[in-house]
């Protein structure tokens, strides 16, 4: 498991520029990101857990439906120690608007929005949410859930394989390719 705070992020829908000083890392093509062509979409829901034996429970689905985005974030960090230390244990957020969703590769999606948290100085954000689908009756060995949130800059991250739970993309065509989660190097 891989978690860490890190310092600005720039977000931009789905298309995520990254600064290393003046020298972007990683880029996505926002066009397609502003496009909501019709295309599959994702549910999903369980928990990660932290190393500390913290869980992370999630519900998500993500896509776009007649001509717009869709979907709903609903997550519970319950004290990884991760969350900021003006938020509450347990650390909420509930997705109000879905703004992107792109294809990261044929079983991921990722999808981008604003949530609201009970934490006083975040009370909303931009988030970002990664989806695997590694195949099903594979929680804990393969599907996958990472969640980033920022607003003038990524103050939470925590990512991991599925100890229990089940992402699964429903039919349609594969969204346009991009990216907005980045794990950290």
């Amino acid at each position: 498991m891989r978690l860490e705070t890190r310092t600005p992020i720039l977000f931009t829908l789905m298309a995520a520029v990254f600064m290393a000083g003046a020298v972007p890392l990683v880029t996505a093509d926002s066009a397609s990101a502003l496009d909501c062509e019709p295309s599959d979409f994702v549910t999903g829901g369980g928990f990660i857990v932290f190393p500390n034996g913290a869980h992370g429970n999630f519900g998500v689905a993500g896509g776009c439906k007649n001509g717009a985005f869709w979907g709903h974030l609903e997550y519970v960090d319950h004290g990884s120690g991760l969350a900021p230390a003006s938020a509450p244990t347990p650390f909420r957020v509930h997705g109000t608007e879905v703004i992107g969703y792109v294809s990261f590769d044929e079983t991921t999606r990722e999808f981008a929005g604003r949530a609201e948290t009970n934490d006083p100085n975040h009370p909303t954000v931009t988030y970002c949410v990664r989806v695997t689908d590694n195949g099903e009756g594979q929680s804990g060995t393969g599907d996958f859930f990472g969640i980033e949130l920022s607003n003038d800059s990524l103050f939470y991250f925590a990512f991991d394989t599925l100890v229990s739970g089940n992402i699964q993309p429903q039919k349609g065509n594969q969204p346009p390719n991009g990216v907005c989660f980045i794990p950290p190097p």
